[in-house]
């Protein structure tokens, strides 16, 4: 199964740089993957590496949701699921293996925990409660059917989790298929600000800043071993 991560950036070259890192790192077959970044700030050059495209524009889409459906239709033509990757959080390298294990029983692949990063690099798993839409994925094809997400802000995944399930989309958990937990949630960024926690008006307070044209620096990411990750033993309930 083809499948393509999907990230929307805004004004986050650092994270960015740590994401694209971590796709690079994906033991998913190579040719059977890959990565598709929208900017809308206008902060770079078009720009691609291996297996992945970095795509810049200069005007900001109206809001998150029509964002999200203006990157998956960047994705090759013969891409099957799209996953959806988020520009300030982290994936282990089993991450698109674990979504296309789940989307071989269901179009949509939600997982159950999430990971929490610790100062001492080690990573506490947490249940979701159906939330943390950055470590979704579904199929493209259901994707498609139901209309992609709607106009909105700060809660649009909820809103898509909603046309899935009035179209009849099943769900798998990967982690119930006894694969590890793969998405990496921090709460604090360079930035100080979160979009999860801004509200229903930070998507477009966002909007308003600017920033000079960035360089984009792929680098590991910080107080995480990518090869060897300390998954704690454990679960907890939801932080967020």
């Amino acid at each position: 199964m083809n499948v393509a991560a999907v990230c929307c950036t805004f004004l986050r070259p650092a994270q960015l740089g740590h994401l694209i890192h971590c796709f690079l790192k994906q033991d998913y077959p190579v040719e059977k993957r890959e990565l598709v970044i929208l900017d809308d700030a206008g902060q770079y050059e078009n720009q691609q590496g291996d297996r992945w495209r970095l795509i810049s524009v200069r005007n900001r889409y109206a809001t998150l949701g029509e964002k999200r459906n203006a990157a998956a239709a960047l994705v090759s033509r013969d891409v099957e699921a799209l996953a959806v990757w988020d520009d300030d959080d982290l994936y282990l390298p089993w991450a698109l293996r674990a979504c296309v294990a789940a989307l071989k029983l269901a179009p949509w692949s939600r997982p159950s925990l999430v990971l929490h990063p610790r100062e001492d690099g080690s990573l506490r798993q947490h249940q979701t409660g159906g939330l943390f839409h950055g470590g979704w994925a579904y199929l493209r094809k259901v994707f498609q059917q139901v209309g992609g997400y709607p106009a909105e802000n700060n809660g649009e995944d909820q809103a898509f989790a909603r046309r899935l399930q009035r179209a009849g989309a099943t769900e798998t958990d990967p982690i119930r298929l006894g694969l590890q937990p793969f998405y990496v949630y921090p709460w604090r960024t360079s930035h100080g600000w979160h979009l999860s926690g801004m509200g229903p008006h930070g998507y477009r307070w966002l909007g308003g800043l600017r920033a000079a044209r960035g360089r984009l620096v792929i680098t590991p990411p910080p107080n995480l071993d990518l090869a060897c990750p300390k998954i704690l033993p454990g679960v907890f309930p939801r932080m967020f």
